[in-house]
Order: structure tokens, then C-alpha cells, then sequence
């Protein structure tokens, strides 16, 4: 019971600051960078996104473009790359409610990060 009423008291203390400590994140999360590469022999297709998911840059080798029969593998690696930066950009994410929330035990809180993470 008491322990309850410390997670409560915490949170109320720390809830006037919530809405700064959001917008602190969401600019943090603009300069952070995660990648997701795909590839299939020397085929390659990386892809960069900020921690938003916002797609910063799309690079692909050289091989791919040499020979325009390519196009279904080059589509099948972007896909591929492109979910793997996304799944990393949640990962962020989730990282970011944990620190924000320092360890309290909120009811339903780890249901909900788990569902953000697929």
C-alpha cells in the first residue's frame, strides 16, 4: 500500500514536468540515428531514419543499380532495411518512456511499451 502511494507521489511530482521533459525528448529524438541494412550477396540497401522514424537518407551499392533486372531486389531490401530502422526507432522510443517514468511501476505501463516496440 505504501509503496502505491510513493509511486503516486512521485509521479505527481514529477507530472508538472512531463510536458517539458517530452518536448526534451521529441528533440532528442530528432538527432538520433538508427539504421536498418539489408542484403543479399554484395547487393546492399542501407537506410537511415531519426528517432521520430522520420527516413533521413536511403543508400544503395552500387551493384544494385547495374543492372535494371534488379528492381524486385532492390524493392525486397528497401522493405527489409526500411522495418528494421523502423523496429530500432521504437526501440528508441521505448527506452525514452523508461527514462522518463524512472522505474515507477504504472499499471499497464509495460503492456503499453510492449505494444509500441512491434
Amino acid at each position: 500500500m505504501f509503496k502505491n502511494l510513493t509511486n503516486i507521489a512521485n509521479l505527481m511530482r514529477t507530472a508538472g514536468h512531463l510536458g517539458e521533459r517530452l518536448t526534451t525528448i521529441k528533440h532528442q529524438m530528432e538527432h538520433k540515428r538508427v539504421r536498418g541494412r539489408a542484403c543479399e550477396g554484395d547487393h546492399e540497401v542501407l537506410v537511415e531514419l531519426n528517432g521520430l522514424g522520420v527516413v533521413q537518407t536511403v543508400e544503395l551499392s552500387d551493384s544494385l543499380m547495374q543492372d535494371p533486372a534488379n528492381k524486385t531486389l532492390v524493392q525486397r531490401l528497401i522493405l527489409e532495411s526500411m522495418n528494421q530502422a523502423v523496429t530500432a526507432a521504437k526501440e528508441l522510443h521505448v527506452q525514452a518512456v523508461r527514462e522518463l517514468t524512472h522505474g515507477l511501476d504504472l499499471p499497464g505501463l509495460d503492456k503499453i511499451l510492449e505494444e509500441m516496440a512491434r
